[in-house]
């Protein structure tokens, strides 16, 4: 070990004489090991994003896995030691989004010099790099699962000093990513009913409109400050391509690709940022009284029904029970089993049968399309009843 008197005014005294400590520690949540300064600045870059998401650590550069004491030969010169702290400087500036600024100094020990890293625990409630959040699992920097980086922004918002400005602008931003990803899944689920004029040119229209709502929150200040920003605009390009996809004779299957990508990254995005909030009891009580409400909406409908027809109000009945399959689905694409197992997929599958009876048509056929349509109400009135009663 080198003696405090030995050391060059450029070594930190303090690290020096605990580096023999630290490298007898072993690998452990607050201290990382590595053998050599990485020529990927990936490597260096994810530990230290991990390190300013979950604690405070160091970083030894110039120590093996084992702790054993390598020491940088770069280290050895003052341009040497410049050109380590440019390098990692500017990972810490440019490669970690958002930019972390540790403290870099040099230690030795028997004369070999290792480069220290003190990384603080980052303001922000998460750090990336290359787009990717990481977190420190004991002896390792991993990325972060959707739900993990959700978790860090709730458990940051109630310290943050915009508290309340921040928790209402995100969750703001969510609920308006739920609705919007709930309308591209519901719309998408019916294609096969909707490839007909005029439903066809109107959920592609809606695609439209969805884009370019995801647009407008893509640049937001709190989609760019929590990284959604990307993952925004390009599930907006992926709407985009259906809704101006140009229909020829037999593109079916092309057509079918482009929407399936569309479809894909939505519950990708809908999975990422949505699904690993779980619903409030306030929520949970709210889908019960929609469910309740819809119930009761439908059973008055279902009296009317054959009294509507007769009267030449057809279309009105399908864009009531149509609208009360809408205000279904809203609550069915989420996961609602600490209300009752396999309630979503029932909603779904009821919600999505009364939002499709706008499309069925009616022929000059004796009435038959008429009655399918007051039968349609009747039984799904039936379904939804019990289902209510189920869940009160």
């Amino acid at each position: 070990m080198t003696t405090d008197q030995h050391l060059p005014n450029w070594a930190d005294t303090e690290l020096s004489n605990d580096l023999p400590v630290l490298r007898s520690r072993g690998e452990n949540q607050d201290l990382e090991y590595m053998a050599s300064f990485p020529t990927n600045t990936r490597e260096l870059a994810k530990e230290i994003a991990a390190f300013a998401t979950s604690n405070d650590g160091i970083i030894l550069i110039g120590v093996s896995d084992e702790g054993e004491l390598l020491g940088l030969d770069d280290a050895k010169t003052s341009q040497g030691r410049d050109q380590l702290l440019r390098r990692a400087e500017g990972i810490c500036r440019g490669t970690i989004k958002p930019a972390i600024t540790p403290r870099l100094c040099f230690a030795i020990e028997n004369d070999n010099v290792v480069l220290v890293l003190i990384v603080p625990k980052g303001r922000q409630p998460v750090y990336y790099s290359q787009n990717i959040p990481y977190l420190r699992h004991i002896t390792e920097a991993r990325p972060a699962e959707p739900h993990e980086v959700l978790e860090f922004i709730r458990d940051w918002l109630p310290a943050s000093p915009e508290r309340e400005d921040s928790t209402s602008l995100l969750s703001g931003l969510v609920s308006d990513l739920a609705r919007i990803l709930t309308d591209v899944l519901i719309y998408g689920d019916e294609v096969k009913e909707r490839m007909v004029n005029p439903w066809l040119d109107l959920w592609r229209t809606q695609y439209g409109h969805l884009s370019a709502e995801l647009r407008e929150l893509s640049v937001s200040e709190v989609a760019i400050s929590n990284n959604l920003s990307d993952d925004l605009k390009e599930l907006a390009l992926k709407l985009d391509e259906v809704a101006n996809f140009r229909m020829y004779l037999g593109c079916g299957e092309e057509f079918d690709l482009v929407l399936s990508d569309a479809l894909n990254a939505a519950r990708e995005l809908k999975k990422k940022y949505v699904d690993s909030i779980p619903l409030s009891k306030d929520s949970l009580h709210s889908a019960v009284s929609t469910i309740t409400k819809a119930s009761h909406q439908l059973g008055d409908l279902a009296k009317r029904a054959e009294a509507m027809v007769a009267a030449g109000r057809v279309d009105e009945i399908q864009a009531e029970a149509s609208g009360i399959g809408a205000h279904l689905l809203r609550f069915a694409y989420f996961s609602l089993d600490k209300i009752a197992v396999g309630l979503s997929g029932a909603l779904q599958s009821i919600g999505h049968q009364l939002h499709l009876i706008e499309t069925m048509r009616i022929y000059m056929d004796g009435g038959r399309s008429l009655n399918a349509i007051v039968e349609k109400v009747s039984k799904l009135n039936d379904e939804l009843y019990h289902l209510a009663e189920s869940v009160k």
